[in-house]
């Protein structure tokens, strides 16, 4: 019988030494690596055995319950198994409120007109918890915004004219070179206002 082979690319990370003994960052390399069925069979058996012990376990600690509760009066079973539904209801009850808890605080993030993003970040156990971290989180990103917003509409003074040269409009209407006049009439325009 030929054994069939499965191939699974696996990257492995290494790090180097250099000479002084400093780690340089990792490098990744590709090494494709084969299994056989026998390979795949002990795996699947390695985790076949694993569930199993799971399972098992599982079902000695039913058997052990109920070997617990058959051993208590009627009353006493009762109150156990009321204990146990309650502590149920009140488990449903917290993941419900939790549920709503995170609708609300989605609600009031669009009302602020925040990302939802954010709804990790501001969520609390009380509503009044997440009310504060909602209005903290709205003042730090306005000034954030603001901030940023008039960096970017922060302009550069005006650039001035080539003043420094002394010259005068007379001087620069004796220029007899026609495009050295036009340079001049730019860079000194402030003269012939």
């Amino acid at each position: 019988m030929s054994e069939e082979l499965k191939t699974v690319d696996v990257v492995d990370a290494q790090e180097t030494v250099d000479t002084q003994g400093a780690a340089e960052t990792p490098t990744e390399e590709k090494q494709e690596r084969t299994f056989t069925r026998s390979d795949l069979r002990k795996m699947i058996s390695a985790e076949r055995a694993k569930w199993e012990a799971e399972q098992a376990d599982a079902l000695e600690a039913a058997k052990s319950e109920g070997e617990r509760l058959a051993k208590l009066s009627k009353d006493q079973r009762a109150k156990e198994e009321q204990d146990k539904r309650l502590a149920e209801i009140v488990e449903r009850e917290q993941a419900i409120a939790a549920k709503e808890l995170r609708l609300e605080t989605r609600g009031i993030l669009a009302e602020e007109g925040l990302p939802v993003a954010f709804l990790d970040i501001v969520l609390a156990d009380t509503a009044e918890a997440v009310k504060d971290n909602i209005a903290t989180l709205r003042q730090v990103f306005d000034e954030e915004v603001e901030k940023r917003v008039t960096d970017r509409l922060t302009q550069k003074a005006p650039r001035q004219g080539n003043t420094g040269t002394g010259l005068t409009k007379a001087d620069i209407m004796a220029v007899v070179d026609d495009e050295e006049r036009q340079r001049l009439i730019a860079e000194n325009m402030h003269l012939f206002r």
